[in-house]
Formats: structure tokens, C-alpha cells, sequence
């Protein structure tokens, strides 16, 4: 595994973890503070796990949960396990070829977001009283006002949140890997997986 992740990190990988982590807490920023009910903090995270893989893209959502905690919002230390899992399943899909035509980067950015939502809703409900204080705190109050319980009000919430997130995350770095050159693709372990993007 080690040997696995120093692949995945070397050449070009580092300065990308880099920007990745500065992605994803910038944008999970912008959007906490305009109140959009979706997150867009996975970004970085999706976009390693393509060019670099999964392993490196794990470590950079837990390191962005890490120092988004410290700096802006400690609950997102939480979330991290989430993260993770984010970078696994998104690794995973780009082996498989996922991110190499619109319609499958759609479908399993839908899943995805499934996914998301199953492992954050009982974190965000159990832990947090399912306010985090951002735009997605509105579909969680509505779900409630329907009678549904406090974790199937997350969960709901998540369903419509995180797969409209990761839908837009999901099929906006296959665009950006449509617009980079092949001579910056191929730095990276990953561009052997896009030969059709």
C-alpha cells in the first residue's frame, strides 16, 4: 500500500494534493457563506482521485476535514470519514473508466451522492442535532415539519444535497480534464484512464 500511495504522489502529485486541499476549503467555504444547499468541498478530493488515484485522493480529504476543522468549522473533522470514502468510491470509478464519457460520469456521480448521504446523515443527525448551520439546514427542517425523524430528515436532505453536489462536482472535473493538454495529463498516473475524456 505504501508503495502503491508514493506512486500515486510522486511526480507532479504533491504540488496537485496541495492545490486540491486549497480546492476543496475554498469552495466548501464560498458555499457555506451564500448559503447554496449543496457543498462543492469535495472537488479537490474528486479530481486526485482521478488524476492521482485513490489512496492520495483519501489523503487529501482527510487532510482538508483536518484543516478546515482547525481553521474554520471544527465539525468538519467529523465528516472526514465521508471524505474518504468519497475519494475510494471516485478512484474506484475512474479506473473503471467512469470519467471518460458524460452520461456514466453522471450516473455515478449520482451514486455517489447516495453513497455520501448514507454515511453523513447519521454523523450530522446524532452528532450535530442535524443543524450545520448552512443552506442545506432548510431541507432538513422541512423533512421534519413532514414528520419524518431527525436521521431520515438528514438522510433525505443528503439525498437531494449530496447527489445534486456531486452531480455538478462529478461532471465539471470532467469538463476541466476535457480543457487540460495531454502533455499535463500524462504527469499523472491517473491520464491512463482517460484516454477517451
Amino acid at each position: 500500500m505504501s508503495s502503491w500511495l508514493r506512486k500515486e504522489f510522486s511526480g507532479a502529485g504533491i504540488p496537485l494534493g496541495a492545490f486540491c486541499i486549497a480546492l476543496n476549503l475554498m469552495l466548501g467555504q464560498v458555499t457555506a457563506l451564500i448559503k447554496l444547499p449543496l457543498y462543492l468541498d469535495s472537488f479537490g478530493t474528486v479530481l486526485m482521485a482521478v488524476l492521482a488515484g485513490p489512496l492520495s485522493a483519501a489523503v487529501i480529504g482527510f487532510l482538508s476535514n483536518v484543516i478546515g476543522a482547525g481553521l474554520i468549522n471544527p465539525p468538519m473533522l467529523f465528516f472526514a470519514p465521508v471524505s474518504i470514502v468519497i475519494a475510494l468510491f471516485t478512484g474506484l470509478v475512474a479506473r473503471m473508466g467512469g470519467f471518460r464519457a458524460l452520461p456514466s460520469v453522471m450516473i455515478f456521480g449520482l451514486l455517489q451522492g447516495t453513497l455520501a448521504a448514507s454515511i453523513s446523515a447519521p454523523i450530522a443527525a446524532y452528532l450535530f442535532g442535524g443543524v450545520m448551520m448552512s443552506g442545506t439546514d432548510l431541507l432538513v427542517i422541512f423533512f421534519r415539519s413532514l414528520g419524518f425523524s431527525l436521521l431520515e430528515s438528514n438522510f433525505f436532505q443528503g439525498m437531494i444535497s449530496d447527489s445534486f453536489d456531486k452531480l455538478v462536482t462529478y461532471t465539471t472535473v470532467l469538463l476541466l480534464l476535457r480543457r487540460l493538454p495531454d502533455r499535463l495529463l500524462s504527469r499523472f498516473p491517473g491520464s491512463t484512464y482517460l484516454k477517451h475524456a
